[in-house]
């Protein structure tokens, strides 16, 4: 837990899950709704990849993406802040102060979820 969550308030609305496919679907399906239909459609694109070749690393990469999106979806305040940050990047009218800020602090956020997740 970063020193700005802890003054800004931001508590997590769930634990960190295990790094599984249900664990994950489950954490989704309670903290971010709109993007169960995403998981479901990309844990069946891993499986079927992993099949097709044989590897692994399509059923892991999915696995970090969504342990990392929950990592940053169940703190409020860390997910208000990459919706921001997202914004302003996405802003043609940003200034480039602006735009590095807004790329330092989804980076750092970034960072955050995935030290969280082990990484």
């Amino acid at each position: 837990m970063t020193a700005q969550q802890v003054e800004d308030g931001d508590r997590p609305l769930i634990p960190q899950p295990a790094m599984t496919r249900e664990a994950l679907r489950d954490a989704v399906r309670r903290i971010d709704m709109p993007s169960l239909a995403a998981l479901d459609r990309e844990c069946h694109e891993a499986f079927d990849r992993a099949a097709e070749t044989g590897a692994i690393n399509p059923l892991r990469f999915f696995l970090i993406k969504w342990a990392t999106h929950v990592a940053i979806h169940r703190w409020p305040a860390r997910a208000a802040a990459l919706r921001e940050a997202e914004r302003i990047v996405g802003d043609s009218a940003s200034t480039e102060q602006q735009f590095q800020d807004a790329m330092a602090t989804s980076s750092r956020i970034l960072a955050e979820a995935q030290r969280e997740i082990g990484l």
